[in-house]
C-alpha cells in the first residue's frame, strides 16, 4: 500500500476505519489561549488520550515534533484565519503542497467559510490545491462550513459538503446538524469520509460524547474536537472518553 491509500490508512484506523483528529490549529485565530499556550504539553495529552491524528499549522507541528510518534497521522493546515486582521474572517493560504511533502504530512486541510468576504477566492485556491495534490497522492481535507446563520441547518451543511466533494476533496470536515437522520442524509449525499467538527466548548462535558455517538450513528467517519478538549480541565481524559465513544 502506497501513496494516498497509505496516508489515508494512517488517518482512518481500526476495524471501523475512523479518525479521532485533534485540531490544534486555532491559535492563529484566537491567539495562544489557555489550552494552546503550551503546544508540547497539549499534544502529549491528546496523544496519550488516544487521538490518532493531529491537525495543525507548519510552525506548530515543528514545535511539537518531539511528541509526534511515527504512527500519529499529521494533517497540515495550509490555510489560516488571521484573528488580528480586520479582514480576518476568512482563511488565508499560508503553506503549499511542497510544505506538506517536506513534513511528511498525511493530508492537507483548508477551510472555506461560506457567507464571509473572500469565500470564492479561498474556494478557488482550494480547487487549485486539489488539482496539485492529486498526481502526488496527497489527500485533501476540505472543511466546508455554511454561512453562520445556517451553521447547523441540514440542507446548508449538505450543500457546503457537496461543494467540497464536487471539486475533488478526499475528506470533508463540517458541522453536525443535530439530528441523526438528517446527518445520515448528508452522508448519503456526500459519499466521502466525513469528519464532524466539535465547535465551541459546552457544559456538561457529556454533551461532547453525545455529539460523538450521534455523529457516528449518522454515518460520520470521525470527529475533530478541539475547544471542547483543550478548554476542558483534563484534555487527556476528555480525549480518552471521545476515543472510547468513537471506537467501541
Amino acid at each position: 500500500m502506497f501513496g494516498k491509500a497509505r496516508r489515508m490508512g494512517r488517518l482512518f484506523v481500526g476495524p471501523q476505519k475512523r479518525c479521532l483528529l485533534s485540531p490544534l490549529d486555532h491559535a492563529g485565530w484566537l491567539g495562544p489561549v489557555k489550552g494552546l499556550d503550551n503546544p508540547l504539553v497539549i499534544v502529549e495529552q491528546v496523544i496519550a488520550g488516544g487521538a490518532n491524528a493531529i491537525l495543525a499549522s507548519p510552525g506548530f507541528l515543528r514545535a511539537v515534533e518531539p511528541a509526534l510518534r511515527p504512527d500519529i497521522g499529521l494533517v497540515l493546515r495550509v490555510s489560516m484565519t488571521a484573528g488580528l486582521s480586520v479582514r480576518g474572517t476568512q482563511e488565508t493560504p499560508v503553506a503549499q503542497l511542497e510544505t506538506a511533502l517536506r513534513m511528511d504530512a498525511d493530508a492537507v486541510a483548508v477551510s472555506v467559510f461560506f457567507g464571509r468576504d473572500g469565500d470564492i477566492d479561498i474556494y478557488r485556491w482550494l480547487a487549485d490545491l486539489i488539482q496539485a495534490c492529486e498526481p502526488l497522492q496527497m489527500p485533501v481535507i476540505a472543511e466546508m462550513m455554511p454561512s453562520s446563520e445556517h451553521s447547523f441547518d441540514t440542507t446548508a451543511i449538505a450543500h457546503a459538503a457537496r461543494i467540497g466533494m464536487e471539486i475533488g476533496a478526499d475528506v470533508i470536515k463540517t458541522n453536525y446538524c443535530g439530528n441523526v437522520d438528517g446527518f445520515a442524509h448528508i452522508v448519503q449525499a456526500v459519499p466521502l469520509p466525513i469528519i464532524v467538527a466539535g465547535g465551541p466548548k459546552t457544559s456538561p462535558e457529556t454533551s461532547t460524547l453525545q455529539l460523538v455517538w450521534d455523529a457516528i450513528a449518522g454515518g460520520a467517519s470521525g470527529v475533530a474536537i478541539g475547544r471542547r478538549v483543550w478548554q476542558s480541565d483534563d484534555p487527556q481524559e476528555m480525549t480518552r472518553q471521545i476515543h472510547q465513544a468513537l471506537f467501541t
